[in-house]
């Protein structure tokens, strides 16, 4: 179950206290997507994960966080018109507009994930065109950070796979991936798939157990 929650939130650019819903609790249950995105019921919560100032249109995890954009950035027509992207869906135009507070602040790892969940709510909306283009924002936000992360850095390297795959981006993955060993064997077994669905060229959406 999950648990929503109000809390009052004073908006770090302009100073108003506005009432904002916090995700409190949630679980999941059953396998990820291959990008980690999680199964329900925490998939349904992403309108959750983030907040809207009402009163200059800051867009954050939580409006009270810091950031070196100003009300100017967020008057602009870029950003009030999300670069005259079109949405389809509301909650991806906001994850939208926090990919570009998050690309102004140069926060590439923030900036991947917000882009990221753009995408994820393009998927919910049946908007194909604008899901490959914000994938495409998290692929070039990923580069910046990839190998300054040791630990982190050949699953961050499988979730690209899945980027440049579902972008239709087919012969980069069979290129890029096409001998590349992992020592988990989790992680070979999804490049292994990446590669068989590219060579396909399936774009579609699969879980991590559907790789096994």
């Amino acid at each position: 179950m999950s648990t929503p929650m109000k809390v009052s939130c004073k908006c770090f650019v302009c100073n108003h206290e506005s009432n904002q819903t916090v995700l409190a609790s949630t679980n999941r249950f059953g396998s990820p997507d291959l990008d980690l995105r999680p199964p329900e019921m925490e998939r349904s919560t992403m309108h959750w994960w983030i907040q809207e100032c009402p009163y200059c249109g800051y867009v954050a995890p939580r409006i009270k966080d810091k950031t070196t954009v100003d009300k100017s950035f967020l008057e602009s027509e870029e950003y009030i018109g999300c670069s005259n992207y079109e949405f389809k869906s509301s909650l991806a135009k906001q994850f939208y507009k926090q990919y570009l507070i998050n690309a102004a602040d140069k926060n590439h790892r923030s900036a991947f994930h917000s882009a990221l969940r753009a995408a994820w709510c393009c998927d919910d909306a049946i908007d194909c065109e604008l899901a490959i283009v914000c994938r495409k924002l998290a692929l070039s936000e990923i580069d910046h950070f990839i190998d300054e992360n040791k630990k982190e850095k050949d699953t961050l390297l499988v979730m690209k796979s899945d980027l440049l795959r579902r972008s239709e981006m087919f012969d980069e993955v069979i290129e890029s991936y096409n001998p590349l060993d992992f020592k988990e064997e989790l992680l070979q077994k999804i490049i292994e798939f990446q590669i068989k669905k590219s060579k396909e060229k399936d774009a579609s959406c699969y879980r991590v157990d559907q790789t096994l």
